[in-house]
């Protein structure tokens, strides 16, 4: 197997809280948002790995700190062999490795008309002449499902689903080969959402390009993932093939989030999980061991007490999970089950 384009380890990216006089003299340290705790997956050329999560869980911040476009507190991301944080140049990586945001309208300049907003990559790369770019810009537009006449028009002027076609453009200005789609439908409608899919599952066979997936909404990402983790509290809690994630999960938090997908036909018999208990923790101070230990169904002494691993789930080493029921011959079996209230009580002890 070829190395992955993308491989991320142990990243972490913290947001650390304003310190007061009072707390320096103290010696006090300031307290921190742990956002992004020790996460690592790779992504392999041509695929997309789709990355979910609740609100907050911190997927959004991992696809913006591995392009760099937030400072890492600790770890390393490699992009076709070379780290990233290590690098002082960023041009070639930038050509690289672009963005699709979820907001199609707070992410296009209102000022800009489409053509600047498409060319802009261009002029910051002095790629071209300036008949080139516009031949490109147009050509573009074509592509991403507008028109060439469109080229004057201002942000405003454009629909939902049409303004992430110009973002899509943008992304591709530089013919990148790869793209952080960070939750770029959740903001239109289910039938733009479907055109917009089969718009990037086509890009990405046309141009060979390699996806980083981020959604919180199951269905979209069942549809365009190969592969899929899932994100809790800063951390990756699991991570394997899509249709083994959704036939087969491995973790409780998974299986509670496939649990929660709202079904048409109410007559289908679901997995029978245990709703969640509490609220998600504060990631200023998140739990000790197994951070889900606070409303995980299946907690025992053992979750409160240490951090599992990555283990396989099924005998297959390419679908893993952070749970101690994938160990056999683990303690966990012989610990005593936490009870409700001490669960909820720690969840919440620092909210």
């Amino acid at each position: 197997m070829t190395d992955p384009l993308v491989r991320v380890e142990d990243l972490q990216k913290y947001y650390f809280e304003q310190d007061s006089l009072v707390d320096r003299l103290l010696g006090k340290e300031p307290e921190s948002v742990q956002a992004v705790d020790g996460v690592s997956f790779d992504v392999r050329e041509g695929e997309t790995l789709g990355l979910v999560g609740e609100s907050g869980c911190g997927k959004s911040t991992t696809g913006e700190t591995l392009l760099r476009l937030r400072e890492p507190t600790d770890g390393a991301v490699y992009f076709d062999g070379e780290n990233v944080f290590e690098s002082a140049d960023l041009d070639e990586f930038r050509k690289r490795a672009q963005v699709v945001f979820q907001d199609p309208f707070s992410s296009l300049d209102p000022r800009m008309t489409a053509g600047q907003i498409i060319r802009e990559p261009l002029d910051v790369h002095g790629i071209g002449t300036k008949a080139e770019r516009r031949e490109r810009v147009e050509e573009l537009l074509e592509r991403v499902g507008l028109s060439a006449g469109q080229v004057d028009r201002y942000p405003h002027e454009f629909s939902g689903g049409q303004r992430q076609r110009v973002g899509i453009a943008r992304a591709l200005a530089l013919e990148p080969d790869f793209i952080v789609c960070d939750e770029p439908v959740s903001a239109l409608d289910v039938s733009v959402q479907a055109q917009i899919l089969n718009l990037l599952e086509d890009l990405q066979e046309e141009f060979g390009l390699t996806y980083l997936f981020i959604a919180h909404d199951l269905s979209v990402v069942r549809h365009i993932s190969d592969r899929v983790a899932v994100m809790y509290l800063g951390e990756v809690v699991e991570i394997g093939p899509a249709d083994e994630i959704f036939e087969n999960p491995g973790h409780p938090y998974t299986e509670a989030l496939l649990e929660s997908v709202p079904r048409a036909d109410t007559s289908e018999q679901g997995r029978e999980v245990d709703p969640l208990a509490g609220d998600v923790p504060s990631p200023r101070s998140p739990p000790s061991g197994c951070r889900f230990h606070t409303r995980c169904p299946y907690a025992r002494e053992a979750c409160k007490r240490e951090s599992p691993g990555d283990y396989d789930v099924a005998g297959r080493a390419d679908h893993q999970a952070a749970c101690f029921r994938r160990v056999e011959d683990h303690d966990y079996w012989d610990s005593p089950p936490l009870g409700e209230d001490e669960q909820v009580a720690e969840g919440t002890a620092d909210d």
